[in-house]
C-alpha cells in the first residue's frame, strides 16, 4: 500500500525553468493568468516527463494551471520552459486551512473560483452558506461547467493599476449572457424587487454590473479586452480596446486619459495609452540584458525606441551619456517624451519622430554612435545600412540586431547579416580595415512553433578595438566578417552565402514592402 499523499501538498502539473529564471517566469506565467497559485514553486524533482534528467538538478518546478501547457507554447516567453511535468507541491501559506472558495448547496459542496462566484453575483468568499444553497443548482453547475475560454479560472492584471486584460473570447456568447441575466433575475428577485424578464435594454446594464463587480472583486478600476496586431502596419498599433468604465477607444489620449496605463519593471516607469501603443511584456529579460551591456558614456542611437523599451534602459541602468531616439508611431513617441521626463532623463534625449532612415540623413546622425539598437519585428534589415553609418568612424561600435528567424536558419542568419553588414561597412568608407564580429546570440523568446526572436550583438569596427579574439584570424578570412563560437572559435562568414528564408527579398516570408 503506498503512502498517503500528505495533506500540505498535491501533486500537480508543473513547468520547469532554469533557477536563474524562476523570478521571470512566474511573473509571465502570473500576468498570462496561467500560475497557480495555490502553491509554491518548489526544486524540481527527477522525472521521466522530460528527457534531460541530469540537466533538470539546477531547475525550478512553477505550478501551472490544469491544461496551460498548449497555452503556454503559443506565448512570446516559452523560451523560458525547459519543459513540463506532475511533482509534489506544498500549498502556498495563503492556502494551508482554506484552499479556495469552497461553499455549500443543497446538493453538497462546490468549489468556485472568484470569477464564478462574481458571475453568480456572489461578492466574497466569506458570505455564510446560505446565501449560496439559496441558488438553483443548475445555475451554479451551469456557471461550473462554461469553457475556460469563456469563463477563465484567472485573469491577467497588468499595469501598476492591475487593470483586467480579458482573453479575446472571455464572456461572451449567448451561453454567458443567458446565465448571467439568470443571475442577475434571481439576486433581484432574492433582494424583493418585484419579478420581471430582464429586457435587451438591461442587458447593457446587467453586463455594466458584472464588469463593476468583477473590477471590485480584483481590486481594479480598469478592463481591456486583448486584440491582435495587424502584422502588415508599420506603426504596430494596439489592439487592445477599453471594455469598462469606458468603452472603446477613447477620444483623448495621454495622462489622464481613460486609456493611458503605467507598467513599471526594474525601477523603470514606462507609460503610454494601452489602446493605441503596442507593449512588449515577453522582454522584460532582453531589456535588463540590453542596461547592463550600454556602458556609462556611451553615445546609443536606438532606430526602433517606441515607448523608451530599450531607450530607459540604456538611461537608466547603462547610463549612457546620450540617446538619440527615433520612433514612426506618433503615439508612441508622444509616450517616449512622457516617459524621458517622468524617469528624470530628458535631458540626455533627443527624440525624433518618423522614419529613422529619412531621420537619420535630416539630423546628420553619422559618426557619433558607440552603440546601436535594431529593435524592429520580424526584422531590423531595412535599418543596417543607416545604423553602420551612426558608428563612430575611428573606433566604430555595437549593433545588437534584432530579428524573428526559423530556429534552424539561426546560425546562418547571424553569418549572412555580418555579411551583409561587413559589404555595408565597405560601401560606407568604414574602413578597410573594420572588421564585423558577432560575439553572442541571445534568443529572447519564442515567434512560432519553429521561430524565435533572437537578438545578435555585433561589433563592427577597427580590429584594435575589440579583445574578444585574435584579429589576425578575423583578418585572413575572406570577408573580415563572422561568428564568435562558444569555444572562443571563430566561424568565418563566406563571401558567398545565401540569404536565410527571414530576409527581405521579395519572395520571402518576411517581404513587406514597409520593412525595406
Amino acid at each position: 500500500m503506498s503512502d498517503p499523499q500528505p495533506r500540505n501538498q498535491c501533486e500537480i502539473q508543473v513547468a520547469y525553468v532554469r533557477k536563474e529564471n524562476a523570478k521571470i517566469a512566474k511573473t509571465q506565467l502570473e500576468k498570462a493568468a496561467l500560475l497557480d497559485k495555490r502553491f509554491r514553486m518548489v526544486p524540481a524533482t527527477s522525472t521521466e516527463d522530460v528527457d534531460n534528467i541530469e540537466e533538470q538538478k539546477g531547475w525550478i518546478a512553477v505550478p501551472i494551471l490544469h491544461g496551460a501547457e498548449n497555452q503556454i507554447k503559443q506565448e512570446p516567453w516559452d523560451v523560458l520552459v525547459e519543459g513540463f511535468g506532475h511533482q509534489m507541491c506544498p500549498y502556498s501559506s495563503k492556502m494551508i486551512g482554506s484552499r479556495g472558495h469552497v461553499v455549500e448547496t443543497s446538493s453538497g459542496s462546490v468549489d468556485l473560483t472568484l470569477i464564478q462566484m462574481t458571475i453568480l453575483g456572489l461578492e466574497s468568499s466569506s458570505l455564510p452558506s446560505t446565501a449560496i444553497s439559496a441558488l438553483p443548482n443548475h445555475l451554479v453547475e451551469a456557471v461550473r461547467k462554461l469553457n475556460v475560454n469563456i469563463c477563465p479560472r484567472q485573469l491577467e492584471l497588468f499595469g501598476d493599476d492591475r487593470t483586467i486584460i480579458l482573453p479575446p473570447q472571455a464572456f461572451e456568447g449567448q451561453e454567458f449572457l443567458s446565465i448571467l441575466q439568470e443571475a442577475r433575475q434571481f439576486q433581484t428577485c432574492k433582494a424583493g424587487n418585484k419579478t420581471h424578464a430582464i429586457e435587451h435594454g438591461d442587458l447593457t446594464s446587467v453586463r455594466k454590473d458584472f464588469w463593476r463587480r468583477l473590477a471590485r472583486a480584483h481590486n481594479s478600476s480598469r478592463i481591456a479586452r486583448k486584440g491582435a496586431i495587424d502584422p502588415d502596419s508599420s506603426i504596430r498599433e494596439s489592439g487592445h480596446r477599453l471594455v469598462w468604465p469606458h468603452v472603446g477607444i477613447p477620444d483623448s489620449t495621454g495622462p489622464g486619459s481613460p486609456s493611458w496605463i503605467r507598467v513599471t519593471e526594474q525601477g523603470i516607469k514606462q507609460s503610454f495609452d494601452i489602446t493605441r501603443v503596442m507593449f512588449s511584456r515577453g522582454n522584460v529579460s532582453e531589456k535588463i540584458r540590453f542596461g547592463k551591456l550600454v556602458k556609462e558614456g556611451d553615445v546609443v542611437l536606438d532606430m526602433y525606441a517606441g515607448i523608451g523599451y530599450y531607450t530607459l534602459p540604456a538611461l537608466i541602468h547603462g547610463r549612457a551619456s546620450f540617446v538619440y531616439a527615433c520612433e514612426w508611431n506618433e503615439h508612441a513617441a508622444n509616450a517616449l517624451e512622457f516617459n524621458v521626463m517622468d524617469n528624470k532623463v530628458g535631458d540626455r534625449t533627443k527624440i525624433m519622430v518618423g522614419d529613422c532612415r529619412k531621420l537619420a540623413k535630416q539630423h546628420n546622425l553619422v559618426n557619433l554612435a558607440d552603440r546601436v539598437s535594431l529593435g524592429l519585428l520580424p526584422s531590423s534589415e531595412g535599418g543596417w545600412r543607416t545604423a553602420i553609418r551612426a558608428l563612430k568612424n575611428r573606433c566604430g561600435g555595437w549593433l545588437h540586431v534584432h530579428g524573428n528567424v526559423p530556429v534552424k536558419e539561426a546560425e546562418g542568419w547571424a553569418l549572412w547579416v555580418c555579411r551583409e553588414l561587413s559589404n555595408f561597412a565597405r560601401e560606407e568608407g568604414k574602413g578597410d580595415n573594420f572588421i564585423i564580429l558577432c560575439s553572442h546570440m541571445e534568443r529572447v523568446k519564442s515567434f512560432a512553433p519553429t521561430i524565435c526572436h533572437y537578438v545578435a550583438d555585433i561589433f563592427v569596427g577597427p580590429p584594435e578595438f575589440q579583445s574578444l579574439i585574435d584579429n589576425q584570424i578575423i583578418l585572413e578570412s575572406a570577408t573580415r566578417a563572422g561568428i564568435l563560437q562558444s569555444d572562443s572559435s571563430f566561424l568565418p562568414s563566406p563571401a558567398d552565402i545565401a540569404p536565410p528564408s527571414c530576409a527581405l527579398s521579395p519572395d520571402g516570408v518576411l517581404s513587406q514592402e514597409w520593412m525595406r
